[in-house]
């Protein structure tokens, strides 16, 4: 295995959800010879990340912090695991946030049924969860949204996340083919 993507816990995420995540990854991600590799400790929550007025963590000043850890271990990606409501300045909340090349965020936080006064469902969280962590992978992949059938999808709400799947079209699967192609 060539490549290996970091997944980093941010404050209090239960780890047993992400050993899950981390097996579905890497079945995502078969064909790149991609390994995912769960960091040892958890990234502290800074007082500094948080916006009292919108009680929720600044999605920019996240992905910074795990783009010097990259930088600084020389991480291939590294994926930002948060189980708290994110927002992005033009958006009053966002499922994940990318920032090209090498870092990803997704908060788990929406993605959980009882949010929205459902009954728990640990299967769809799960799906949500690796639907939204391929998704920002892709970005860091230089992958846009698409329109086809595909991970890639926007999604600003929960139910567009729900339909769409958690792989790549064709079309996206061609542009990282001829990405990883260059990379090895």
């Amino acid at each position: 295995m060539k490549h290996k993507i970091y997944l980093q816990l941010i404050g209090l995420v239960d780890k047993s959800i992400v050993v899950e995540l981390k097996k579905n990854l890497e079945l995502i991600f078969k064909k790149f010879k991609i390994k995912f590799k769960i960091c040892s400790n958890n990234l502290l929550l800074y007082y500094d990340d948080y916006d009292s007025a919108k009680d929720q963590f600044n999605s920019k000043k996240l992905l910074k912090r795990l783009l010097k850890q990259a930088e600084r271990k020389k991480h291939f990606r590294i994926l930002g695991i948060i189980d708290r409501d994110i927002y992005l300045e033009s958006y009053n909340y966002n499922f994940g946030v990318a920032k090209r090349p090498r870092v990803a965020l997704i908060s788990i936080y929406r993605l959980k049924q009882e949010l929205y006064g459902r009954k728990k469902n640990p299967a769809l969280f799960e799906k949500r969860m690796l639907t939204e962590s391929v998704h920002e992978l892709g970005h860091t992949f230089g992958l846009d949204h698409c329109e086809n059938d595909c991970v890639m999808q926007f999604s600003d709400k929960i139910t567009p996340v729900d339909k769409k799947p958690s792989n790549f079209c064709d079309k996206c699967m061609r542009k990282l083919d001829e990405l990883f192609l260059n990379l090895d």
